[in-house]
C-alpha cells in the first residue's frame, strides 16, 4: 500500500494554515485600508463647498454643535471654528454627522454610488475569510478525532498480539490437566475487528482494513486457537506456534500502517490510496 508520507501530510497542513492566515490577515489589512480611504472620501465628499451648509444644519439637528453654529463658525463644546477645526477636534461627532448627511441625501434618490458603497466586497472578503478559517477548524479537529481513534487501533492491535502470544506460550508449555482459556484472546479479537470494521466504513475505497479484518478470521488466527493445538500431532505444533507470530507480527505492522495514515490524514483528505487485494 502506498501511503504519503508524514513529512508531505504536515507541510500541506502548515501550508494550508500559513495560506489561511494570510488570507485573514489581507482581508483585515484590506478593510482597514479600505475603511480610511472611505472616510477620508467621505470628509471630502461632505466638506465641498456647496454641500457645508447641509453638514452644518445635519450636526445641528443632531445635537452635535450649538444651534447657533453657522458655515463660517461652528461652535461646539469646549471650542469653534470652521469646519475642518471641527472635524480635526471632533472626529467621531463630524463622521457621525457625515454619514448622516450621505444617508439622507441618498435616500430620496432611491440609490446611487457614495463613498460607502465600496464598504461591502471588503465586508465580503471578510465573510468568506472567516468562513474559511471556520472551515479549517473545523478539518482540524476532524483530524484530531481520527489521531485518537488510530491511537485506539495500535492499542487494540497490541493487546490481541499480546494476549494471543500468552495463549500460544501456555499452550507450549501445557501440561496434562485443564486447557488454556482463549477468552481474552476471543474478546481482544473482537475489539480489534470493530475497530478495523469502523476504519472500513470511513474509508470505503480503501481495501487494508477490510483485508485486516478478515485475516483475524483465517488459519492461523481466528477462533478456536486451542482445538488446533489439540487437533495437530505434537511434531507439528511448534511449526504452527512459530506461523502464528509470525502473522501477528505482519498483522501489527499492517495496523500500525493503517493507524499511521489516519493520525495524519491531511486537511483536505477524506480517501485513502487503495491497498493490498
Amino acid at each position: 500500500m502506498r501511503v504519503p508520507t508524514v513529512i508531505g501530510r504536515r507541510t500541506v497542513a502548515v501550508a494550508v494554515a500559513v495560506a489561511l492566515v494570510a488570507v485573514v490577515v489581507t482581508a483585515v489589512w484590506a478593510y482597514r485600508r479600505h475603511r480610511a480611504d472611505t472616510m477620508d472620501a467621505a470628509a471630502v465628499w461632505c466638506l465641498t463647498a456647496d454641500r457645508r451648509p447641509a453638514l452644518v444644519q445635519a450636526a445641528r439637528a443632531l445635537g452635535r454643535v450649538h444651534p447657533e453654529s453657522t458655515v463660517e463658525r461652528v461652535r461646539w463644546s469646549g471650542g469653534s471654528g470652521g469646519a475642518e477645526r471641527w472635524r480635526s477636534e471632533r472626529p467621531a461627532d463630524f463622521a457621525r454627522t457625515c454619514r448622516a448627511l450621505i444617508g439622507a441625501e441618498q435616500r430620496p434618490s432611491g440609490g446611487g454610488s457614495s463613498p460607502w458603497s465600496g464598504f461591502t466586497p471588503a465586508l465580503l472578503l471578510a465573510v468568506v475569510s472567516a468562513a474559511l478559517a471556520a472551515w479549517f477548524s473545523r478539518r482540524s479537529a476532524v483530524a484530531d478525532a481520527r489521531r485518537v481513534e488510530a491511537e485506539a487501533l495500535r492499542a487494540a492491535a497490541r493487546a490481541y498480539r499480546a494476549a494471543v502470544e500468552r495463549l500460544v506460550r501456555e499452550l507450549e508449555q501445557r501440561r496434562p490437566g485443564m486447557a488454556p482459556d482463549d477468552g481474552e484472546v476471543q474478546d481482544r479479537q473482537l475489539e480489534l475487528a470493530t475497530r478495523l470494521r469502523a476504519v472500513s466504513a470511513t474509508y470505503r475505497d480503501w481495501s487494508l482494513p477490510r483485508t485486516l479484518g478478515e485475516t483475524l478470521d483465517r488459519e492461523p488466527l481466528g477462533a478456536g486457537m486451542v482445538a488446533r493445538w489439540t487437533a495437530r500431532p505434537p511434531q507439528d505444533r511448534p511449526g504452527w506456534a512459530a506461523e502464528t507470530r509470525g502473522a501477528l507480527g505482519r498483522l501489527e505492522a499492517d495496523v500500525a500502517q493503517v493507524a499511521e495514515a489516519m493520525r495524519e490524514p491531511g486537511p483536505f483528505r477524506t480517501r485513502m490510496p487503495a491497498g493490498r487485494r
